[in-house]
């Protein structure tokens, strides 16, 4: 008689917030789609680590549909990046009707997974809260699954995540200054994928490094950094941008060490069931065994929450089935 089939649990719970997680890359990728180009980079990249290019045509949609940026776009979201696009709303100043129509021609253009809201008031006041809040419920009411990142670019205010306005908070945006950046106490009682720090003018591949061990241990589970400098350091990808996408896949295996994801199997029919991985964000292999020590890869993800699910999830009848994950 076969016996239920059970899933293998990686070891530990998962850990609180605090401890460094995972990184996702999210680039403010303000550069021409030609083919050749970066955007064919990030497309490369996001084959390796969960990623999220932030297209602005012309400090917004544009006038008309590109078809360059259609390609562009397809060729980061066939290899598991998202596209997010860029919206100004001039910290909270800008007509609500404005910045609703630059949405909507996104959303009819492109296939894109959410909107980069810049500019974004941080003072907490009713009517910028009011504000966000709008704009956030019109985006989620063309696609549910859209994501959100608001752009203060400095400390900010809990209630924008808690109303909600957004889902990801930009809270350091430039040059200079990140050695001695203290994030705000109440960062630590969110997961990291709600923070996203954005570093222009880091010059040398040591700051790099240092970089990406500090945006750990700062909670922001967003990062990117670039050697590119002002008047406008988003025109182009870093001149270490292979260096960067090994830091942060190693980040993302240590992470991983140090938080092992948990494999749970909840079972949704005689031969069905729903396999969920939770854990740092990472690039995750998913095996099933029938027989230890032997495994077979289920599938490969890429998750900036650090969640992966699989449903359904086909199961063999045998006396026990297992499963785990680990970060590639």
């Amino acid at each position: 008689m076969n016996r239920p089939l059970l899933p293998l649990l990686l070891l530990a719970v998962l850990a609180s917030p605090a401890l460094a997680g995972g990184l996702s890359v999210m680039v403010p990728a303000y550069f021409d789609p030609q083919p050749g180009g970066d955007w064919d980079r990030l497309a490369v990249a996001a084959k390796r680590v969960p990623l999220v290019a932030i297209m602005n045509p012309n400090s917004g949609p544009g006038t008309s549909a590109s078809a360059q940026y259609t390609r562009a776009i397809q060729a980061v979201r066939n290899a598991d990046g998202r596209v997010t696009g860029y919206v100004s709303t001039a910290y909270g100043k800008r007509p609500t009707a404005d910045a609703e129509a630059d949405i909507l021609r996104y959303h009819q253009w492109y296939t894109l997974d959410g909107f980069f809201l810049d500019e974004m008031s941080n003072d907490g006041g009713t009517n910028s809260v009011a504000y966000y809040q709008e704009l956030h419920d019109y985006i989620v009411r063309l696609k549910a699954t859209y994501h959100v990142t608001g752009n203060p670019g400095t400390q900010t205010q809990e209630i924008y995540l808690t109303k909600p306005t957004v889902d990801t908070l930009v809270t350091f945006e430039n040059g200079s200054g990140y050695a001695g950046y203290v994030p705000s106490a109440w960062n630590k009682k969110y997961p990291a994928h709600r923070f996203c720090h954005l570093l222009h003018t880091v010059a040398s591949t040591a700051s790099l490094t240092n970089t990406v061990t500090l945006a750990q241990a700062r909670n922001a589970g967003f990062l990117y950094v670039t050697d590119d400098v002002l008047d406008n350091p988003w025109d182009t990808l870093p001149t270490y941008w292979e260096t960067e996408l090994n830091l942060v896949e190693a980040a993302n295996r240590a992470a991983a060490e140090i938080q092992p994801p948990k494999v749970e199997l909840k079972r949704t029919g005689a031969d069905a069931g729903r396999l969920e991985v939770n854990g740092p964000a990472g690039r995750y292999v998913v095996s099933r065994s029938l027989n230890l020590p032997t495994w077979s890869p289920l599938t490969t993800n890429l998750t900036f929450t650090g969640q992966v699910v699989f449903d359904p999830v086909l199961l063999t009848p045998a006396a026990s089935t297992f499963f785990q994950a680990r970060i590639d």
